[in-house]
């Protein structure tokens, strides 16, 4: 078939697609060049960006597609179809090609079904240091799985201008370049959401994460039978087909957190106050490490232009129930993301999926993660956004930690990092690309990829829309 043939083909289906419902989308590309004084660029040029940056070199060129599309109200009935792709070409120290979305979805009733990889939605601007939760971030690029979901938040029965819930179920893989090769994600999450007077709302959840199944250079094929999956996703101990540590305490690698929010609605602000606590087994879950908590608070200004958006966040995890652990009780030395046998944690592709300051990542001779070298710590992130002028945008980001390593390798002396960054875009109708400029700024040394104590950068990107 000729590709003139096939271009005639496509066209028709597209015209034929355009008559069964509401076709809406948008597509982009975009091409940026990162330098930096240093081996490795700045943290904040390749952190929270879907795992699209990998920052081992001194230089990256980067070009990237996107494209979401919708069909809504299919022949008029209350389906909607969306699909998408995001792919990128990088040229570094060692290019990649790699799809950080490719996915289809299908959606009716205010619930939906996903598969594929896809990415969670961006909150608070992208200003928050972990997406508003310890666990869930948009650090590494996404894992193909099948998610069941509603549609965001939905009423619920008869308290529906009161009373809301979202709930997902998961279920991913994390593919070969793991320590335990083929395991899977299960991941499922349940929030409520209450209407007070005088526009305020306030938001209660809990995320569950299992890592399940898999092939172990030390155990062998792990059970991923029927009944060994119940198991895991309700936290059970393992039965005797599990490794003697699943049968002592729970099945698979178990983490979570909990999740409150409280937002206030006035007239010339939106005040958003958050709290996420992370637990990977009972002693998180029943508070034993109270101390360790993400604390958010973000004021949106809805009468400003210079500033429109401040973020401020603390984070602290080092206590981790204490450092002293009670074998077969799940008490002490909890080491957040980090697991026994599966050694890569709650990694992929070489990214925390977690909160991003948790790094850096050990690897070992085949270049696999054998897990996080820097749990224990504490964090004070500030970020703003706003314009200069209509067609001037600027967003800006500082971050301090004191990281202490973990109880079973403590770092002495202590290690202090700071990073930052402030980027400028400028766009306008009469323009035809938006232009931005970025220059980020790191003091500290943490990761064996850099060979200087501080080092500075810069990013330039161009982009288009339609």
């Amino acid at each position: 078939m000729s590709y003139k043939l096939l271009l005639l083909s496509a066209l028709v289906l597209c015209s034929s697609l355009s008559t069964l419902g509401q076709l809406s989308g948008e597509s982009a590309i975009s091409a940026s060049t990162y330098w930096s004084s240093d081996s490795s660029l700045p943290f904040w040029f390749t952190h929270n960006r879907d795992g699209k940056i990998i920052g081992h070199s001194a230089s990256a060129q980067v070009v990237n597609i996107q494209a979401n599309y919708k069909y809504k109200n299919i022949l008029g009935s209350p389906f909607s179809i969306r699909a998408g792709t995001d792919v990128l070409a990088c040229y570094s120290k060692k290019g990649y090609l790699q799809f950080n979305e490719l996915y289809a979805a299908i959606s009716a009733f205010k619930f939906k079904l996903e598969a594929g990889y896809f990415t969670d939605d961006e909150v608070l601007n992208g200003l928050s240091s972990t997406n508003m939760q310890i666990d869930r971030s948009l650090n590494a690029r996404p894992l193909p799985k099948l998610r069941f979901a509603t549609d965001g938040f939905i009423p619920f029965f008869f308290w529906k201008d009161w009373f809301w819930y979202k709930a997902e179920y998961d279920e991913g893989l994390l593919g070969s370049n793991q320590y335990v090769t083929g395991a899977h994600l299960h991941h499922k999450s349940l929030f409520a959401k209450v209407k007070f007077k005088k526009e305020t709302y306030f938001s209660i959840g809990l995320n569950h994460w299992v890592m399940w199944g898999g092939l172990s250079p030390e155990y062998g094929q792990l059970p991923y039978d029927f009944e060994s999956y119940f198991l895991y996703i309700t936290g059970r101990e393992g039965s005797s087909k599990f490794p003697a540590t699943d049968r002592q305490n729970v099945a698979g690698n178990q983490l979570g957190s909990y999740y409150m929010e409280l937002l206030l609605r006035k007239p010339n602000q939106d005040i958003t106050l958050y709290y996420s606590h992370p637990f990977e087994d009972k002693s998180g879950m029943e508070y034993d490490n109270w101390r360790d908590n993400l604390l958010g608070i973000s004021i949106l200004f809805k009468n400003k232009k210079f500033t429109e958006q401040v973020v401020y966040e603390y984070m602290h995890t080092k206590h981790q129930s204490g450092d002293t652990h009670l074998y077969g009780y799940m008490r002490g030395r909890d080491n957040y993301f980090n697991h026994g046998y599966y050694k890569s944690g709650f990694t992929y592709e070489g990214f925390t999926m977690s909160s991003p300051v948790f790094s850096p990542l050990r690897y070992n001779e085949k270049g696999i993660v054998t897990g996080i070298s820097n749990t224990r710590l504490s964090m004070h992130h500030l970020a703003a956004r706003g314009q200069v002028s209509r067609s001037i945008k600027w967003d800006g980001r500082i971050t301090l930690t004191h990281n202490l390593g973990t109880y079973d390798v403590p770092y002495s002396p202590s290690i202090w990092m700071l990073y930052s960054q402030l980027a400028f875009s400028y766009s306008t109708p009469s323009f035809p690309v938006e232009l931005s400029v970025s220059v980020g700024a790191d003091a500290g040394k943490i990761n064996e990829y850099q060979k200087n104590k501080n080092r500075i950068g810069v990013a330039v990107s161009i982009s288009k829309k339609w």
